[in-house]
């Protein structure tokens, strides 16, 4: 089911939260979908937080964790956050909490590792949160994950398994890529978003705003859900068109994913 995040806004630029599901239509390719799930702004948002702590992200860390702080502090007042670090473990730092102190507690303890086997669970990780994510069946969800994308010593998972499992799992994935160079790339970072509606944000000048905006973004969005009839292609994005039968409304919608076909 591919998933497809929309937010709607009048002339003023506020919010508007109280369309129902027949005012959306949705085109994969120019061909009309059948929208098959339906979660409301007033349905839960619920989010984790997936934080890498190896030494390869030491350098860039604490800034980051700053951006994501701001992030918190403009999700609405009953948004839930779940925290979960890794490194050579996976550690639930803290339980899904509206508690915004309780989690610049946590921020603030998330210290890089210090690791001699530089081990990064990165693909247990991400099935972990996942799972977990999955468990939430009424709400919607979103996972934030900070790394640098490389993966070294999963046991539990691997790469196309947490690939398959984020398009089964109807969560939408926003990585941040913790990179000296701004020229640096992560094709599996690239990948978790681009296949599930996603955007993937850099270290930078900046995130502050780009994590602002979204948590704004998330506060007053729908989610719509479709089985696409089309057949997946992964060397290219398949364009997605949201469109309302409300006059006077603008759309922020997801406007492709690029399915992921497991090779060979």
């Amino acid at each position: 089911m591919v998933r497809v995040n929309v937010a709607v806004f009048d002339r003023a630029g506020r919010p508007v939260t109280d369309m129902r599901q027949e005012e959306f239509t949705i085109l994969e390719l120019g061909e009309e979908q059948r929208i098959e799930r339906f979660l409301p702004p007033r349905a839960p948002l619920r989010i984790i937080l997936l934080v890498d702590r190896s030494p390869s992200v030491a350098f860039g860390l604490a800034q980051v964790l700053d951006a994501v702080l701001e992030f918190l502090l403009h999700l609405g007042p009953y948004d839930e956050v779940s925290v979960i670090s890794f490194s050579s473990r996976v550690a639930l730092e803290s339980d899904f909490t509206f508690n915004v102190d309780r989690l610049r507690e946590v921020l603030r303890r998330l210290e890089p590792m210090r690791d001699p086997t530089d081990t990064t669970k990165l693909y247990d990780a991400v099935a972990i949160a996942l799972e977990r994510l999955q468990e939430q069946t009424e709400a919607r969800t979103a996972l934030l994950l900070v790394s640098d994308g490389r993966d070294r010593g999963s046991t539990e998972a691997r790469r196309d398994e947490t690939l398959q499992l984020a398009r089964r799992s109807f969560v939408t994935i926003y990585p941040i890529h913790v990179t000296p160079r701004a020229s640096a790339k992560s094709e599996y970072l690239e990948w978790l978003a681009a296949t599930t509606g996603g955007e993937l944000y850099r270290t930078g000048a900046d995130l502050d705003r780009n994590l602002v905006e979204l948590a704004r973004s998330l506060r007053s969005h729908y989610v719509l859900g479709y089985v696409s009839s089309h057949p997946p292609n992964p060397k290219r994005g398949h364009t997605i068109q949201v469109r309302v039968s409300r006059a006077d409304v603008t759309l922020r919608a997801t406007h492709s994913y690029r399915p992921f076909v497991k090779g060979p």
